[in-house]
C-alpha cells in the first residue's frame, strides 16, 4: 500500500549534485536558507568553475580553429562546443538566479501543501524524477566510459605502430579520445596519461553539469505537470468530499437520529439526503467554495459552518 505521508525533499538528488559540482549550496526549502554562496564554499564554487568550466570548455570551444582540421573533427568537436557554450546560459541563472529557483522549488514542495495534494501522486512524480536522472547520469557514464575505452585502444594500436618502426620513420602523432586543444605537449608517456586523466575527469565534471541542470529543469517541469493534474483531481472531487466532510460533522453531532428512513449504511445519496436535510442550500454552497482546495487529501470544511446548532 502506497505510503499517504507528506513526501519532503523533491529535489534531494538533485541538489547534492549541485553542491558538489560547485553550482551552490542549495538549501532544502524546509531550512528556511537562500544563502548559496557562504563561507568558504564561495571559494570552492569559483576554482571549479574556472578550472572546469572555463578552462576546460574554453579549450574545447578554440579546439575547432587551431590548426589545420579535417572536416569530420571539426564538425564533432563544433558539436561539443555549441552543447557546452549553451550550458554558460544556463549556469548564469543557477547562479544570479537562485533565489527566484529555490522559490519556485518551496512553491512546489511547501507552499502548494496550503491546498488540496495528493501525496501519492506526488511520490510517484518524485519517483520518475529520480529514475530520469539517473538514466541521464547512467548513460552519460557509459558514453564518456566508451570514450576512454576507444581512446585507450586507439593508444594501444598506436604504441603497436611505434614498436614496427625503424628510428629514421616519422612517427604519427598521439591522440587523445576527445578532440580538445592542449596547450602543451602531450607526445610522452607521462604527460599523456596525465592528460588523459585530465580530459576524463573535465568531461565528467561538464558533463554532470549539463546533465544534473538539464534533469533538475525536466524533473521542476514533471512536479509543475503533476500539480495541475492534483488540481484537476481537486475540482472533480471537490462536491463529494464537501459532501462527506459536511456529513461526518452530523455524525459527529449525533444529528442523525432525525432522520428514520436511512439505513445503517449510507450510500453517496444518502449522504447528500442527510446533508441537505441539516443545511441550508448557502451553507453548503459556502462550504463546496471553500472546500474545493481545501488542505486535507480527502475532505475539507470551512470553518464559518457550524455542525452543532
Amino acid at each position: 500500500m502506497a505510503s499517504t505521508t507528506r513526501p519532503k525533499h523533491y529535489f534531494r538528488l538533485h541538489y547534492n549534485l549541485f553542491r558538489v559540482l560547485g553550482l551552490g549550496w542549495w538549501h532544502q526549502p524546509d531550512e528556511g536558507d537562500t544563502r548559496n554562496f557562504h563561507g568558504w564554499y564561495l571559494y570552492y564554487s569559483l576554482v571549479t568553475q574556472i578550472v572546469w568550466v572555463v578552462g576546460f570548455v574554453g579549450l574545447e570551444t578554440i579546439d575547432p580553429f587551431i590548426g589545420e582540421k579535417d572536416i569530420d573533427r571539426f564538425m564533432f568537436s563544433l558539436s561539443f562546443v555549441i552543447t557546452h557554450d549553451l550550458t554558460l546560459i544556463k549556469l548564469y541563472l543557477f547562479y544570479f538566479k537562485n533565489d527566484q529557483i529555490q522559490d519556485i522549488v518551496r512553491t512546489l514542495e511547501v507552499d502548494l501543501y496550503e491546498f488540496y495534494q495528493n501525496n501519492s501522486m506526488n511520490r510517484a512524480t518524485i519517483r520518475t524524477s529520480k529514475i530520469m536522472t539517473a538514466s541521464f547520469l547512467f548513460f552519460g557514464w557509459i558514453t564518456i566510459g566508451n570514450t576512454n575505452v576507444y581512446g585507450t585502444y586507439q593508444d594501444l594500436r598506436w604504441k603497436a605502430e611505434i614498436a614496427k618502426l625503424n628510428d629514421t620513420t616519422l612517427a604519427p602523432s598521439r591522440t587523445l579520445p576527445q578532440p580538445i586543444y592542449i596547450p602543451w605537449n602531450y607526445q610522452s608517456e607521462i604527460s599523456y596519461v596525465s592528460t588523459f586523466v585530465l580530459e576524463t575527469v573535465g568531461l565528467l565534471w561538464t558533463g554532470h553539469i549539463v546533465m544534473s541542470i538539464d534533469t533538475f529543469i525536466g524533473s521542476v517541469i514533471l512536479h509543475m505537470s503533476n500539480q495541475f493534474a492534483i488540481l484537476r483531481e481537486a475540482l472533480v472531487t471537490a462536491y463529494d468530499r464537501t459532501m462527506l466532510g459536511l456529513y461526518e460533522g452530523v455524525q459527529d453531532c449525533n444529528m442523525l437520529t432525525d432522520i428514520n428512513h436511512v439505513q445503517e449504511t449510507y450510500t453517496v445519496n444518502n449522504i447528500e439526503e442527510i446533508v441537505k436535510y441539516h443545511y441550508s442550500k448557502e451553507e453548503i454552497e459556502s462550504a463546496l467554495t471553500l472546500g474545493a482546495f481545501g488542505n486535507k487529501s480527502t475532505l475539507f470544511v470551512p470553518p464559518n459552518v457550524q455542525f452543532c446548532r
